[in-house]
């Protein structure tokens, strides 16, 4: 798992760290009455609560629980190492906090209270002081109320992050900016927003702007340089959000009589006013088919964090500035729809996960999967289904061109969520959606888990009890639990009363379990009888057992269609009686099912070839999930089936670099003839084939080979992260490699062994070894080449790092083929590199803290420079001409380097190194400038 996704993972984890709420097993609050102000020089919410506390229980009540849950934040990760962190603070770890000044009972007398740890349910650190025990000064009767005031100070985290933080002049909290009543943890913990009616008077500088995610808000007073606000509920909620700051703007739209304000940074009107739009019609789509929309008031904002995500509380919804800042980029519209997709969301929490609540240990899949199907069957009615419909908006262009001939193939359900489950499978990170964390086997796959095969399992229900029922259950659970806990069993019970059908066994195999299902067809044969047609189709069922819709295409060009109920793996699918022949029979037509392989749900297989003559106005071909792809073009022929392989060969004009003199009839002559294969086969496995044969003379042959073959084999181990769960890292890995090296004639056979070991989570540490040798037999001289590597990151301060590299690699025996010599290739200042058979390396980089961060500025429409960071660096090298050389040739040089990194697709970043090296040692003596690319192009 690559640094991003680890992140991504992580960070979910941390924001699912909610609190705790019961019915009626503990007082629980009924109101709160807050009034806090804005220290803008500490970042912190000073002030009181006053809450209204109830006994809904049989038993008399002597203490109340609260929970401070930005003390969740106040304490670094100790098992990530701090370098993997900086980039989310401003200037270094930055804590979030809740200190308690005191609490006071109804008449004002002072009551005791303790701080008590949170239990590792969620995160097994920064557990301290996460609980609030309130002593009552008198047992709380059943069905009796009182009152408890706190004073507090919330501190927010000056962080590049989208919640609990400061950034960029913003303020941004969601949840539990307050002390919050929930229940005494238990064991499993539960972890629940609790919701009840909030006031909440707000007083900031004047020149700071607030929005409130609150049914009213209302400008009370204003004096003295400040403002105070009033921020009210007129139903139990599970927040009042808060975004505030004093770049902030908003257009203003209504929809139903619920104003709607779309807050903006500078230069991001655009955005707001195209979300207004969207969210209309989102609003008017959710609200037809699940249920009336309860906030009185809307606010979407645009947060200060970068990132293309989005978070939702009680009548708020935010952004990462990147969804506004790049939308345009490189095209017009680039991510419109995506934004789109991300609105509906967004906002469907407001229907699952805050306005119906879920307990976010368990069973997140109540918010996070039915937040997907909203959206997604939204997107689909609006856009298609099947088709391409993420990209395929754009409009004619160069650029536009270009990127709908890379990414228009992309339809959101299949490639975001049915892909991202196919390779949880191929991972197999696959386990039950419903279960706590800290049960959790395969950590890596959460998200997946509970997003898309959340979704996908959801799809499934509604095709199995069908689609209006499905639209049935989810307006009757608005109706019943919005402001309340909705389990998974509830749920359960209600579709079983909707669609009057057992659906035990689904529930199981898909929520509880870890079920799988494969259905596919190896064939069908009609059969005519006066002029009327029977087929009868071979196909089977592996897995849970659900029914199957199979589709037949007639040659009249009509479709028939039956379903199939199948029991078990050899249940018949009942004949196909059609009035025309039939030509092909597809299975699951309408991908109701989460298939583990499409591709033999049709019948003839689908095979797909992209060719350079196809009609212009041809959907683009991509990556389907139920097809094999063949791509022709003028130079070559490839193919690739979904992320499982890929190959490729192609033939090349020929061109010389050390050539003096252009002959054309040679060019004419010489190709060269390059390939590859990769495919991978399992979570520890991957092969990949490459080869290229350069020089090939059309009428003599020659020329140079070089081919190889190389499985790869990871070793995972279960590092700790700071997380409930277990995670897998790649820690060691194991590359063999069988190539060939040289004159085609007589080219060398070896074999490669590299071993590496990574530390990075914890050690920002990484090494290897190799060893190479030559294979016996073939008429080569035999040889054999060992080298070790180790790269080590130094932390001196925020930003500030010291890398540290050292190498050597030695010739075993006397002989070492020219093409396997050694040379300093990591030097850049060398004119005629020395080559040896023994050789040594050492560097160091001073990484400097970036000149600018978080840039965003606009490169030509086409991308934006994120960050400038500069670097210094010394290298030398010693190399060994042979065996018997006593005195090495030594080479040394300085330089510096300016990487600049700049927004690709979906956000991924480009980093281009300008650098200068200048020789220190050796007969080299002029600076020599280079280039270093890496990122996703």
């Amino acid at each position: 798992m690559n640094r991003k996704r680890l992140a991504g993972t992580l960070a979910l984890l941390v924001s699912l760290s909610l609190a705790s709420v019961a019915a009626s097993s503990a007082p629980y609050a009924t109101d709160y009455d807050i009034r806090v102000s804005l220290d803008p020089t500490t970042h912190s919410l000073v002030g009181s609560q006053t809450v209204r506390v109830a006994n809904a229980t049989d038993e008399p009540a002597t203490t109340v629980t609260l929970a401070l849950l930005a003390n969740l934040g106040a304490q670094e990760n100790p098992y990530i190492h701090p370098a993997l962190l900086d980039d989310q603070y401003v200037a270094g770890f930055d804590p979030t906090w809740t200190r308690i000044a005191g609490v006071w009972d109804d008449a004002g007398d002072p009551l005791t209270y303790a701080l008590q740890s949170v239990p590792p349910a969620l995160q097994t650190y920064s557990l301290d002081d996460g609980l609030l025990v309130i002593t009552l000064s008198a047992p709380l009767a059943p069905g009796a109320e009182t009152t408890l005031q706190i004073e507090f100070e919330t501190k927010f985290a000056r962080a590049l992050t989208l919640d609990n933080a400061l950034h960029r002049g913003v303020y941004v909290w969601r949840f539990g900016w307050n002390p919050v009543v929930i229940d005494p943890p238990t064991d499993p913990l539960k972890f629940e927003i609790p919701a009840a009616v909030y006031r909440v008077e707000l007083t900031v500088p004047e020149e700071i702007v607030v929005f409130g995610g609150a049914d009213r808000q209302t400008a009370i007073q204003s004096e003295a340089g400040l403002t105070t606000v009033a921020l009210e509920s007129e139903r139990p909620v599970r927040s009042i959000p808060l975004i505030m700051g004093e770049d902030l703007a908003a257009v203003t739209g209504e929809w139903n009589g619920i104003p709607i304000h779309a807050v903006y940074l500078p230069g991001h009107e655009t955005f707001a006013r195209l979300a207004l739009t969207y969210a209309e019609e989102i609003l008017a789509d959710h609200s037809a088919h699940y249920g009336p929309f309860a906030p009185g008031r809307l606010v979407i904002a645009e947060g200060p964090g970068p990132g293309l995500y989005g978070m939702a509380a009680d009548g708020m919804v935010l952004f990462g500035t990147d969804l506004a800042a790049t939308r345009d980029i490189p095209v017009l519209g680039a991510y419109d729809r995506l934004a789109e997709y991300l609105l509906a969301h967004e906002l469907a929490h407001l229907w699952w996960g805050i306005g119906i609540g879920a307990d976010f240990n368990a069973e997140n899949w109540i918010s996070e999967g039915f937040a997907e199907y909203l959206s997604i069957t939204y997107f689909e009615a609006k856009y298609g289904a099947f088709e391409p419909n993420l990209f395929a908006h754009l409009g004619e262009g160069l650029i536009e061109d270009v990127f709908r001939e890379t990414f228009g193939y992309f339809n959101l359900r299949q490639h975001q969520s049915e892909a991202s489950y196919l390779d949880l499978l191929k991972l197999r990170f696959d386990e039950p959606i419903v279960q706590p964390l800290v049960e959790s086997e395969y950590l890596n796959g959460i998200v997946v888990r509970t997003y898309s095969k959340g979704y996908l399992v959801l799809r499934a229900l509604s095709g199995l009890i069908g689609l209006q029922a499905m639209t049935d259950v989810l307006n009757e659970a608005n109706a019943a639990w919005s402001g309340r806990v909705l389990t998974v069993d509830t749920f359960q019970e209600l579709a079983e009363r909707v669609s009057g059908m057992d659906l035990g066994p689904f529930f199981a195999d898909w929520v509880h379990g870890n079920a799988q299902i494969d259905v596919s067809i190896d064939g069908f044969k009609t059969t005519e009888h006066d002029g009327a047609f029977t087929t009868t189709v071979r196909a089977e069922q592996h897995g849970s057992d659900l029914p199957i819709l199979v589709e037949a295409l007639l040659a009249d060009g009509t479709t028939a269609s039956v379903t199939w109920e199948a029991d078990c793996c050899t249940a018949a699918v009942p004949p196909i009686e059609t009035a025309s022949p039939v030509v092909s029979i597809h299975l699951d037509p309408l991908e109701m099912l989460p298939d583990t392989n499409r591709f033999n749900n049709h019948w003839p297989r689908k095979i797909l070839v992209d060719h350079p003559f196809r009609s212009e106005d041809a959907e683009p071909i991509g990556r389907p999930l139920d097809a094999y792809v063949l791509s022709i073009d003028p130079t070559g022929l490839s193919g690739s089936f979904r992320n499982d392989h890929q190959w490729t060969i192609a033939a090349l004009p020929h061109i010389d670099t050390d050539a003096t003199n252009v002959d054309i009839d040679e060019m004419l002559r010489t190709i060269d003839i390059v390939g590859a294969f990769a495919a991978n086969i399992s979570r520890e496995l991957s092969f990949v084939a490459q080869g290229a044969w350069t020089g090939v003379d059309l009428l003599e042959g020659g020329g140079v080979i070089d081919v190889s073959l190389t499985l790869n084999a990871r070793l995972f181990t279960h590092p700790e992260t700071g997380n409930a769960g277990q995670y897998w890292y790649p820690t060691y890995q194991l590359g063999v490699t069988f190539g060939l090296l040289g004159d085609v004639a007589q080219p060398t056979p070896y074999l490669d062994l590299a071993f590496s070991q990574s530390a990075l989570l914890d050690c920002y540490m990484t090494n290897a070894v190799q060893f190479i040798a030559g294979v016996p037999g073939f008429g080569s001289d035999p040889f054999a080449l060992i080298g070790a590597r180790t790269v080590k990151r130094f932390r001196l301060a925020h930003l500030l790092y010291v890398d540290v590299t050292a190498s050597a690699a030695l010739s075993l025996l006397d002989t070492l083929p020219s093409e396997f010599a050694l040379s300093p290739d990591a030097l850049h200042a060398l004119a005629d590199p020395p080559m040896g058979t023994r050789q040594s390396i050492v560097g160091t980089e001073l990484i400097l803290p970036p000149l600018a961060r978080d840039l965003d500025y606009a490169i030509l429409n086409l991308t934006r420079l994120q960050r400038i960071a500069p670097s210094l660096f010394v290298i030398g090298s010693a190399t060994w001409v042979d065996s018997s050389s006593v005195d090495p040739a030594l080479r040394a040089e300085c330089g510096g380097k300016l990487m600049l990194q700049f927004a690709g697709f979906l956000g991924a970043p480009i980093e281009i190194g300008l650098g200068v090296a200048v020789p220190l040692l050796g007969p080299d003596t002029e600076a020599m400038p280079f280039l270093d690319l890496s990122g996703s192009f």
